[in-house]
């Protein structure tokens, strides 16, 4: 009978700190915005690891909240039309791999890259992102039914030179992306970077991390001429 009770009372903690973690996630997130196990570890430090880990399982599989990846979760909005429940894929790539708060740490890129220049009609499924938060050159990584391709970039991106990195990147397999010789499109490239402020210094690193052939495109279309030294 002893034993009984303290089982009772274990899972009446246990019952406790999975609504103290539910709150948390509620207040501080809200519907359908995506937050990360790794924060949650911070929040709740006082909370074994698997302890937390062991609440969400539960959360999840009480709908409360939905497992986008390992790590990621979010909480579905009641209100909903859809019954079943859906992340929020491009607040999930947005927040864990393009910004760390109001620091910029990747990009995306590619020919979706392209169709926003103007450079092309074409588009792809698939989205492709360069980020500070991998160290692999490339992966593939998988948000419900949706694919990523994400990169490790040249350099440290930031927020002073994520445009330009984005033009390289573009710079670098420019025949596979524009429908454009490289003389119609520097208009629209020109017209994306203008203004940027960097150091000769950051802007001689930042080219440099690139092929010869990225780099001789880059200075041929006069993209040094329109960045604003500091």
């Amino acid at each position: 009978m002893v034993y009984c009770c303290y089982r009772y009372e274990g899972d009446a903690v246990e019952k406790l700190k999975i609504k103290q973690i539910y709150e948390y996630i509620r207040i501080n997130y809200g519907y359908s915005q995506p937050f990360f196990l790794k924060d949650l570890y911070v929040a709740f430090s006082d909370i074994k690891q698997g302890t937390i880990r062991e609440s969400l399982r539960r959360l999840t599989n009480e709908g409360k909240i939905i497992k986008a990846k390992n790590g990621v979760y979010e909480m579905p909005n009641p209100d909903r039309i859809l019954k079943a429940p859906t992340v929020n894929i491009l607040s999930i790539v947005e927040q864990a791999y393009l910004k760390d708060n109001d620091n910029i740490i990747g990009y995306r890129s590619g020919i979706n890259l392209a169709n926003r220049l103007g450079l092309t009609s074409q588009t792809a499924s698939v989205e492709t992102v360069y980020s500070n938060a991998v160290s692999n050159r490339k992966r593939e990584i998988k948000l419900n039914k949706n694919r990523l391709i994400i990169n490790a970039p040249r350099i440290q991106v930031d927020n002073q030179n994520f445009k330009l990195l984005q033009v390289l990147d573009l710079l670098t397999d420019f025949d596979k992306y524009s429908e454009y010789d490289l003389k119609q499109a520097s208009k629209k490239i020109l017209s994306y970077i203008t203004n940027l402020q960097l150091s000769s210094e950051e802007l001689e690193r930042a080219v440099a991390a690139y092929p010869l052939a990225t780099q001789v495109k880059f200075y041929k279309i006069g993209g040094a001429n329109v960045i604003t030294q500091k």
